[in-house]
């Protein structure tokens, strides 16, 4: 994979194979995961969280600059949106969208376009409507999971890169459990300044990825809940693989920690507490 300080390499071609190879080399994304890919923008799942509570599933999706037109244009080589997915009424409603200088969510955060407070209807063939039928219609297939790449139509034009499209119904994917795994803390986002709390504690895991940019993801769906707590990424090597946890931290007691994590979890997210490290 390409380090963030090289310069941007962008794919020559869109067709199946070339790109594939770009892909693998480039970003962290895996091909499966691939929910569409326009002139602009190749565009995969992070995470989704199903409907519940009233409300329509949610997907946290992320994509990668494919032009040297698009990076130039926003100053983003990736960036990444949570979308909420209204299935019966065909619509979408997009979150923030937040760019990042390098591949891989990687660098300063960029604020590229605000949450939009309506709804909109995806146009046919576009990336946006890509992002809907993921979320809504099971039998939809990314363009790695079938014989040949199909280029989405560009977006409407708006303040970020061509949407991107949210997710097929995938899990991230969960550690193993270990009984003592090597944790090596590293504090991956700017956050608002940490509560502060006493030495130990517990925290609140959102979910793990052997991906940093999918933990990053993770975070980000959870951060206007943490409520100025602090929130990272913390590594653990685990059956000698590498997984990045996501976790929110500053509680001071199991109680405190489980009522924040029951509230995610009537929000259709996944979690668990457990004591800090």
């Amino acid at each position: 994979m390409a380090s963030g300080q090289d310069a941007p390499a962008f794919p020559e071609t869109l067709s199946r194979e070339p790109l594939l190879r770009w892909l693998q080399r480039e970003t962290d994304i895996m091909p499966e995961r691939v929910l569409a890919v326009t002139p602009q923008a190749i565009t995969s799942v992070v995470s989704t969280f199903p409907a519940g509570g009233g409300q329509g599933p949610r997907v946290v999706i992320r994509a990668e600059a494919l032009s040297a037109e698009t990076h130039m244009r926003t100053g983003a080589l990736s960036w990444h949106v949570s979308l909420q997915a209204d299935c019966q009424g065909r619509r979408l409603r997009l979150g923030e969208t937040t760019g990042y200088p390098q591949r891989n969510l990687l660098g300063e955060r960029l604020l590229l376009r605000v949450a939009e407070t309506e709804w909109r209807v995806p146009e046919p063939g576009t990336a946006l409507e890509s992002a809907w039928r993921a979320a809504c219609d099971p039998s939809f297939k990314g363009p790695f999971q079938t014989s040949a790449v199909s280029v989405a139509r560009p977006d409407e034009p708006s303040p970020a890169p061509s949407a991107p499209a949210p997710a097929a119904r995938q899990p991230v994917a969960r550690e193993p459990v270990a009984t003592d795994p090597a944790v090596v803390p590293s504090i991956q986002h700017a956050s608002p300044p940490p509560r502060q709390v006493r030495a130990g504690g517990y925290v609140v895991q959102v979910g793990a990825s052997p991906s940093e940019a999918e933990a990053r993801g993770l975070l980000d769906a959870v951060r206007d809940r943490a409520g100025g707590r602090e929130t990272r990424i913390e590594s653990a090597v685990v059956g000698g693989r590498t997984w990045r946890r996501a976790v929110v931290a500053g509680f001071g007691d199991a109680e405190e920690a489980g009522a924040f994590c029951g509230g995610l979890k009537a929000a259709g997210r996944d979690c668990f507490v457990r004591p800090a490290r």
